[in-house]
């Protein structure tokens, strides 16, 4: 029987992958969360926007802590992969982020989020690298944008970029690059192996940045 795993998503295939070397506590728990916060981005965007490669997913939830009350502590994390070289376009990457973020907080305002993660990847102007850059964000930001309609998206993004005091690892973060290849230097995960938008971008079916990440993972130095 042929294999299907081309119309499987992402998360799924994501998830398989952590089970089979052992780190599946990433991910098992919440992999409902995982599966309605993907059907909510589906909805949000409704196709693939035109700038990206693929439509942006739930790729991990990540648990990076303990609550005082025995529940998780958890980090997701949204890959988005650029069809186009060159660096985006501020006000492109923003409504990105404020429909990532509208989408998935109803899915995860029951549990305790340290921040919401919204990775990017694109691929350089000369497109020799990959540029892999960040957004993070608390619920509670997110939460007034949803609840108080005069706290508008705008708002949001100014709160983000004054608040951003260059710890890469306590939010909100707003559009730093960051080492994709190496999780300690994202910042925020007790995990290995490097951030989820690395791997979505290697696995990406199309896009400039996919074509230099698919370069390097064939042996090259992370160039096209």
């Amino acid at each position: 029987m042929p294999s299907n795993d081309s119309d499987r998503s992402i998360t799924e295939r994501a998830a398989d992958f952590l089970d089979s070397i052992g780190l599946e506590d990433l991910t098992e728990d919440y992999r409902d969360e995982n599966s309605r916060g993907d059907e909510r981005l589906a909805d949000a965007f409704g196709q693939i926007p035109d700038s990206l490669a693929e439509l942006p997913e739930v790729s991990e939830v990540n648990k990076v802590n303990t609550h005082r009350d025995g529940d998780d502590i958890l980090v997701p994390v949204v890959p988005v992969v650029f069809e186009d070289a060159g660096e985006p376009a501020k006000d492109t990457v923003w409504d990105l982020t404020v429909t990532i973020l509208e989408a998935i907080h109803p899915v995860f305002e029951a549990h305790h989020v340290r921040h919401y993660d919204i990775q990017f990847a694109y691929a350089d102007d000369a497109e020799e690298e990959v540029i892999y850059r960040r957004m993070t964000v608390q619920p509670t930001l997110v939460e007034t944008v949803l609840t108080d309609p005069s706290y508008t998206a705008a708002d949001l993004r100014t709160d983000v970029q004054a608040g951003d005091d260059g710890d890469d690892g306590v939010p909100p973060v707003y559009w730093q690059q960051f080492d994709a290849t190496s999780m300690a230097s994202s910042g925020a995960y007790a995990g290995g192996g490097g951030a989820a938008v690395a791997a979505a971008c290697a696995s990406a079916s199309a896009g400039a940045a996919a074509s230099c990440a698919g370069a390097a993972g064939a042996g090259g130095t992370g160039g096209c």
